[in-house]
């Protein structure tokens, strides 16, 4: 799976979540932008993890700053 297939899958799936007034792109900060609260970040990973078949662990959660990020690390795993 290439970078733009994860966002646009990514995309998809905030989307749904979020609404279609979302406004997605790579530099999105994920803590103050797109999860309000420690329960939204895990409710995330879990759909992530499903959809990518992936495990994620603490520490890289830890590490996702932007949306960037989080699609380098599952093209990492899943490569």
């Amino acid at each position: 799976m290439t970078k733009e297939e994860i966002y646009q899958r990514l995309e998809e799936l905030l989307v749904e979540e979020k609404g279609a007034d979302l406004e997605l792109h790579p530099d999105l900060a994920v803590q103050e932008e797109l999860a309000e609260d420690s329960v939204e970040v895990m409710e995330l990973v879990l759909t992530l993890e499903d959809e990518f078949q992936i495990t994620i662990p603490d520490e890289a959660i830890e590490g996702f700053e932007t949306l960037a990020d989080i699609v380098e690390y599952i093209e990492k795993r899943l490569g």
